[in-house]
């Protein structure tokens, strides 16, 4: 009780919006909200692929009816994270965005920035390519809202089916590639070089010193658009 009674605490001083060396609440609520969806909806859409290969052919009903199941949950929150992402979006544009601590190191500063575009890209691109699919197909696992299962200007089409199911496979594995870039980056920050990046993140007020100047340009967007296009390319 009295850990948790620490951390309501820490979590009530928090300010609701960013300042130049920290971020508030409400940009820390959709960071760990959204990493939590993501990491349980990459899973879940393994797990459900795998049993949909064991569901090809079968007239096993309770098989198909988990595999159903199992892809409601995946699309349903898979559209709760589209959502999501255009929110944090919309926010982290309204909302001074703190330095980065390693501003005075160029090519590792980049890095990180490129690691930031490639997934906010994916958050809003993952999950609309697998919705695309959804609509453009008939039938299997409903997304579990009331606003149909249509969206507009995707006709029924197999054709856009399968290109939105490629676009889904490969933007996901990107989007796989950006975390673990984004998480391997935190820990080496929080191990190696023993700064605030990662506390910035975690609840509480997570000041920072003054982060060191650092202008670095369209670079690390420019770095993302090419990667998303290898991918696409391939």
């Amino acid at each position: 009780n009295s850990y948790l009674l620490k951390i309501y605490k820490r979590i009530a001083e928090m300010p609701l919006t960013n300042s130049a060396t920290a971020y508030g609440s409400v940009t820390k609520t959709f960071h760990w909200l959204i990493a939590l969806l993501i990491v349980s909806n990459v899973a879940l859409g393994w797990i459900a692929s795998d049993l949909a290969h064991e569901v090809e052919g079968s007239a096993n009903e309770a098989l198909i009816d988990r595999a159903s199941l199992l892809f409601s949950i995946h699309k349903t929150t898979g559209v709760a994270i589209f959502f999501a992402a255009l929110a944090r979006i919309g926010w982290a544009i309204s909302q001074p965005k703190p330095g980065l601590l390693n501003g005075d190191r160029p090519l590792e500063a980049r890095a990180a920035q490129t690691a930031h575009w490639l997934l906010y890209g994916s958050l809003v691109l993952v999950p609309l390519s697998g919705w695309v699919h959804h609509a453009a197909t008939s039938g299997f696992a409903p997304i579990w809202w009331p606003f149909g299962q249509t969206l507009p200007f995707v006709p029924k089409s197999e054709a856009v089916s399968e290109t939105a199911a490629t676009l889904h496979f490969l933007l996901q594995w990107v989007m796989v590639a950006a975390i673990g870039a984004h998480v391997a980056g935190a820990l080496k920050h929080h191990v190696l070089d023993r700064d605030a990046t990662l506390r910035r993140m975690l609840p509480g007020r997570g000041d920072a010193p003054e982060p060191p100047a650092g202008r670095h340009g369209p670079g690390p967007l420019i770095a993302a658009l090419v990667l998303w296009s290898v991918a696409l390319g391939a």
